[in-house]
């Protein structure tokens, strides 16, 4: 039986709703994060009520990122309200003796962006060198390594702070994140041995939850997030990632769905990526799906590797359409539902080339469709797996912001500032989810093209159809329970070109160009609305779950 201490007394999370409207999105997202704790702080600074939150969020965020300035900053103001351990007060008032921004930020900050990084490691070595901002540059060196996958960078940063005595338990600290990032549960574990907790209880509360989970622990798991919600109840994503714990949906029997079961793969001259996928595909369990390949006009070794594979999969449920020309991603989409003659009834998955798939894949998607009946699509929680990636979220939930002077349609894409400390790995619904890896009910692609061909060749197809199927009064869930490896670097490592860049702006022109301001305006309103409703379930379920185990209520019941 889990054991919890008494839940801390914080307002319910719906009394933040009028004065921090995001606050049901979640704290993960980087933005999100430093935009709603100066909301919170603003907001506690007239309403005493909310300094408690203030504070707590101040210390979280400094634990997430120890080296930040500002969050370093705020967290000493809040450790004198939080009356913490001695060795924190300690490294924080280190911290702000010698962490400050230099001047020349900006200059790094495009060049991070490059897709060479050799003149910012060039800046960053220049300024790891500076005796007066070396600190600073520490902690932009190390969110560079995990940007990039240079895990040897992350290492020599936390062994350059471990060195110093003042700043030893950062040192641990980092060291243990490039373990989360690039080793198994073991070193995590051996590196969290040495961690001061003192100086870093949630951080490493959330870790060593991580690691259980991963191993398959998830009762340990949720013992370890019971105890920290006990204190920490006011956190979003805390709370979702418990409920999805404590009350995960029940499992899918996959031979006994109501309508037939499709898994589509498009692929164009990936051979090497996609043999990866198809095998990781033919090893989980797939019930009675057909498997459909559409080969784009590949001209390496893809009909090969199909050829190769074919045998993996129950016999006549494995098949490759061969398509003399590359069609774009949101025609082969289409052909393919087209071509399956899906009923209403059907679930479809579409799966990304270049990925990887836990065994259980399927059936938690589908459990997770049916487990929400408005949904028409279900989503996995998408995780970095390129070789020398650091471990880390690339998409979790869509969640849409009210249009702005620029722009009709805003997505917000939540995912974490560092790696997947598995706060994301909850269930929830939201306007759309990762195309990488999504399960499709039939009655979502019906229609010769459910996946506009305007965003020809691949581009923003995947999130038009879910917002088209939102404004009808669809929806989608958000399976973070669910990891998908995506094999391929996202974001500045990735290789890019004026062409590229150009088709990127002009399908961002094309999207807004779809959907009225009137129409994203009501559209972000109800996707909030379904956020606060979600976040209030699961927090009044692990309420009651987390006091059913707290002392003052078995101390009743021994009474009894």
């Amino acid at each position: 039986m889990m054991q919890h201490p008494a839940i801390a007394a914080y307002p319910a999370p719906d009394s933040l709703r009028r004065d921090l409207p995001l606050w049901a999105f979640g704290l993960e997202g980087s933005w999100l994060s430093r935009h709603l704790a100066g909301q919170l702080a603003a907001l506690a600074a007239g309403q005493p009520k909310f300094s408690g939150i203030a504070a707590r969020l101040a210390a979280w965020n400094f634990e997430r990122a120890p080296l930040d300035p500002a969050f370093a900053a705020a967290a000493r103001a809040a450790g004198r309200v939080l009356g913490e351990a001695p060795a924190r007060r300690s490294l924080l008032r280190e911290l702000g003796r010698r962490l400050r921004r230099p001047a020349n930020t900006r200059d790094f900050a495009a060049l991070a962006e490059a897709p060479d990084p050799g003149p910012a490691l060039a800046l960053l070595e220049r300024g790891l060198a500076d005796p007066a901002d070396g600190l600073y540059w520490c902690g932009r060196g190390f969110a560079f390594a995990l940007a990039r996958g240079m895990a040897e960078l992350a290492r020599d940063i936390a062994a350059r702070l471990g060195s110093d005595p003042a700043l030893a338990p950062l040192g641990a600290r980092l060291a243990a994140e490039a373990a989360l990032a690039w080793d198994g549960p073991p070193a995590v574990q051996a590196a969290l041995a040495q961690l001061d907790q003192a100086c870093f209880p949630r951080f490493a509360a959330l870790a060593t939850a991580a690691g259980l989970a991963e191993t398959g622990d998830t009762d340990g798991a949720a013992a370890v997030l019971a105890r920290l919600w006990a204190t920490e109840n006011w956190h979003p994503d805390l709370t979702a990632r418990l409920h999805a714990l404590l009350c995960p949906p029940a499992p899918a029997a996959l031979d006994a769905l109501p309508g037939r079961l499709h898994v589509f793969v498009y692929t164009w001259n990936r051979a090497g990526l996609l043999g990866r996928t198809l095998a990781s595909l033919a090893d989980s369990r797939l019930g009675p799906a057909r498997v459909t390949v559409l080969d784009n006009g590949s001209t390496d070794d893809t009909a090969a590797v199909c050829r190769s594979l074919a045998a993996r999969f129950a016999p006549k449920r494995f098949a490759v359409v061969r398509l003399p020309v590359n069609v774009g991603a949101p025609a082969a989409r289409n052909w393919l539902a087209r071509t399956a003659g899906l009923g209403p009834d059907d679930l479809a998955a579409y799966v990304d080339d270049d990925v990887s798939l836990p065994p259980d894949w399927l059936e938690r998607l589908a459990a997770a469709l049916a487990a929400d009946r408005t949904a028409d699509v279900a989503g996995a929680r998408i995780v970095a797996a390129a070789p020398g990636a650091a471990r880390m979220a690339q998409a979790a939930d869509v969640r849409l912001l009210p249009p702005d002077a620029a722009h009709s349609v805003r997505p917000l894409v939540n995912y974490g500032p560092g790696p997947d400390l598995g706060l994301l790995a909850a269930l929830r619904p939201c306007a759309s989810v990762s195309g990488c890896c999504h399960l499709f009910r039939g009655r979502a692609l019906a229609g010769p093209a459910p996946f506009d061909l305007r965003f020809s060749p691949s581009q923003f197809d995947d999130l038009a159809r879910d917002l088209t199927g939102f404004l009808a009064g669809g929806r989608a869930v958000y399976a973070g329970t669910l990891a998908v490896g995506h094999h391929q670097h996202a974001g500045p490592g990735q290789a890019r070109s004026a062409a590229a860049v150009g088709q990127l702006l002009g399908a961002r022109t094309k999207l807004d160009g779809l959907f009225s301001r009137e129409q994203m305006a009501v559209a972000a309103r109800r996707d909030l609305d379904t956020a606060w409703e979600a976040l209030m379930a699961g927090w009044r379920a692990v309420r009651q779950r987390v006091a059913e185990n707290s002392p003052a209520n078995r101390a009743d019941t021994a009474g009894d």
